[in-house]
């Protein structure tokens, strides 16, 4: 996989990243993503050291990534419950349209 070195921009600082040349703006989409989450952070605590700032930003991001991935999981299972309702109704109906019943 052919890698490229992208410049981003975070907490108004430069940083060269390397990255697959096809992911440069899913990076460049992460990077803003973050630099929000930062300003969030920044304009809602009174935290000034950028270290705890970035801290702060990962964590909160990582919640919200866990809490998504929870909501898809409860998601999934209830579908793969209507699916196996569906399959045991059509397996209901499919044996009563068998001739010689």
């Amino acid at each position: 996989m052919t890698q490229r070195s992208i410049d981003i921009r975070l907490m108004d600082r430069q940083y060269k990243v390397n990255c697959p040349v096809d992911q440069e703006a899913a990076l460049q989409a992460a990077a803003a993503r973050l630099n929000d989450k930062v300003q969030q952070i920044t304009g809602g605590t009174r935290l000034s050291n950028p270290e705890q700032i970035a801290v702060m930003a990962a964590l909160n991001l990582c919640h919200e990534s866990a809490q998504q991935q929870a909501e898809q999981q409860q998601r999934i299972a209830e579908l793969e419950q209507k699916i196996t309702l569906l399959q045991a109704t059509l397996e209901q109906v499919m044996s009563e349209q068998r001739p010689g019943r």
